[in-house]
C-alpha cells in the first residue's frame, strides 16, 4: 500500500526518476552490444579490439564521473538533467556518424559517461534527495526504469536495425531523447522548486520529514546543521568506507565477468548457452522483486544494517553454479543474482544519506558510482586471466564465494559502533 501512497503523492517525481533510469540504457553495455557485430564490420575492427577499446574508454568514465557527478549539488536537478539528456544525445549521433575509429571511440566515451554514469546518477541522487520516511520505496519504484529498458528496448532496436540500419537506428535514439525525453523531463519537475533546487549547505540527510501541499510525508525536510561544512572527506577518511568499499565493487565486478564469461562456463558444463539466454528473463524478473522487496524492509532497518547481507544471495547463486551441471541450476542462479542486483540498486543509493548531509550526496555518490564501474571494467579481465592460466572454473568459482564471504564479513564488521558516525546526520526515520 506504501507504494500505491507514494505514486499518488509524487507520481511526477517517481516518474522523473523512472524516466532517467529508463534513458540511461543507451549508454548501458546491453544496449550497445546489440550494434557490436554490425560496428566491428563496418569499422573493420575484430571481437578483442573492440572489447579493449570498450574497457579503456569504461574506465576513463569512470574517473571523470567523479568530477562531473559533484556539479548535481550545486546546480538546479532540471538544468543537471537536461544537460546529460542533451549530452546522451551527442553520443548517439556521434556514434551514427562515426567515420572512423577514433570517432567511435569519442562517440563511446560520451555515451557510458551520460548514459550509465549521468542519467542513473540524476535519477538515484534526486530521489535520494527528495524522500526520506520512504526512500527505499521511491528508489525502488525510480530503478524500475532499469528492467523496463532491458525487457522493451533490445527487441525494439534490433527490429529498427533490421529494418534501417545500425547507424539510422542510434540516430533514432539521439531523436527520441531530444524530442520526447527532454520535453518529458522539463515538464514533470519544472513547478516543483523544492525538488529542483540544491540542497543548501544547511541541510542535513534524514531529518524530520516535512508536510508540504503536494506531499505529507514523503519528502525529505528542511533542517539546519551546526556543522555547515563539507564532511564527506571524513566519510573517506574513515576505516568504515574502506570496509564497505569492497561491497560496492563486488557485485558489478563479479557479475560483469560471469555475464562476460557465460559461453566459458556453458561450454564447460556442457549446458547449452541458450539457458543462459532464457535465465536472463529469470534475472529480470527477480531483480524487480528484489528492488521493490528492498524498498520496505530500507525503511524499516535502515540501509546501513541491510547493506552487509546484500551479496548473500548471489553467494548462494554462484555455489550452485559450482556444484550443478544441470540447466535448472542456471535458472535458479540466475534468479539469485538478480535479487542481489534488486537489492543492490536501492541499497547502494539509499545508505548515501544515512552517511553524509543531504548537499553531499551527488558528490558522493558518484564516487561510489565510479568505484562500481571500475570495478565492472576490470572484472572479465581477471576471469580472464583466471581463464588464461588453466585455473579450473570449480576453483575460480570456489574463489569467487570465499572472496564474497571475506567482504560480507568485513562490512559487517564496520558497522560495530565506533566505525563511523555521520556528521550532522540523524537516525533513518522508520515509516
Amino acid at each position: 500500500m506504501q507504494f500505491i501512497f507514494l505514486l499518488r503523492q509524487a507520481p511526477r517525481q517517481l516518474a522523473f526518476g523512472a524516466l532517467h533510469s529508463f534513458g540511461s540504457s543507451f549508454g548501458q553495455t546491453f544496449l550497445i552490444a546489440l550494434f557490436v557485430p554490425f560496428i566491428s564490420a563496418s569499422l573493420a575492427l575484430n571481437e578483442t579490439e573492440f572489447a579493449n577499446i570498450y574497457a579503456g574508454i569504461t574506465i576513463a568514465s569512470a574517473l571523470c564521473l567523479p568530477v562531473v557527478g559533484r556539479w548535481i549539488d550545486k546546480v538546479d536537478i532540471l538544468s543537471y538533467s537536461v544537460a546529460s539528456m542533451v549530452l546522451l544525445a551527442i553520443g548517439c549521433a556521434m556514434i551514427a556518424f562515426a567515420p572512423n575509429v577514433w570517432m567511435l571511440i569519442a562517440a563511446l566515451f560520451v555515451l557510458r559517461l551520460a548514459g550509465q554514469g549521468l542519467m542513473s546518477h540524476v535519477s538515484m541522487t534526486g530521489i535520494a534527495r527528495y524522500f526520506d520516511r520512504h526512500r527505499g520505496r521511491a528508489l525502488a519504484i525510480a530503478s524500475f526504469g532499469f528492467p523496463l529498458a532491458e525487457a522493451v528496448l533490445p527487441a525494439t532496436l534490433l527490429a529498427l536495425i533490421a529494418l534501417v540500419g545500425w547507424r539510422y537506428t542510434y540516430g533514432v535514439a539521439g531523436a527520441f531523447i531530444i524530442i520526447i525525453m527532454v520535453p518529458l523531463a522539463i515538464w514533470l519537475i519544472r513547478s516543483d522548486k523544492r525538488f529542483r533546487d540544491a540542497p543548501s549547505k544547511t541541510e542535513p540527510a534524514n531529518a524530520a520529514p516535512k508536510q508540504t501541499a503536494d506531499d505529507t510525508d514523503a519528502a525529505d525536510s528542511t533542517a539546519s546543521d551546526s556543522a555547515g561544512h563539507s564532511s564527506h572527506p571524513r566519510l573517506f577518511r574513515s576505516l568504515y568506507i574502506w570496509f564497505c568499499m569492497p561491497m560496492l565493487a563486488a557485485q558489478p565486478m563479479v557479475m560483469t565477468a560471469l555475464f562476460f564469461h557465460q559461453g566459458a562456463i556453458a561450454s564447460h558444463k556442457g549446458i547449452d548457452l541458450g539457458w543462459f539466454a532464457a535465465g536472463f528473463t529469470v534475472f529480470a524478473i527477480t531483480s524487480v522483486l528484489g528492488a521493490f522487496g528492498s524498498g520496505p524492509l530500507i525503511d524499516r532497518y535502515s540501509a546501513r544494517r541491510l547493506f552487509p547481507w546484500h551479496l548473500v544471495p548471489v553467494m548462494v547463486g554462484v555455489l550452485l553454479l559450482t556444484l550443478g551441471n544441470h540447466p535448472v541450476m542456471i535458472l535458479l542462479y540466475m534468479g539469485l543474482v538478480g535479487i542481489t542486483t534488486g537489492f543492490a540498486t536501492t541499497l547502494r543509493t539509499a545508505i548515501i544519506p544515512e552517511l553524509v548531509p543531504m548537499d553531499e550526496i551527488g558528490a558522493v555518490r558518484s564516487n561510489m558510482t565510479s568505484v562500481m564501474v571500475l570495478a565492472s571494467a576490470i572484472g572479465p579481465a581477471i576471469y580472464g586471466w583466471m581463464f588464461a592460466a588453466n585455473i579450473p572454473i570449480e576453483v575460480m568459482l570456489g574463489l569467487t564465494i570465499a572472496g564474497l564471504g571475506i567482504i560480507t564479513v568485513l562490512s559487517w564488521i564496520s558497522e560495530r559502533p565506533g566505525f563511523y558516525e555521520p556528521p550532522g546526520v540523524t537516525s533513518p526515520t522508520r515509516s
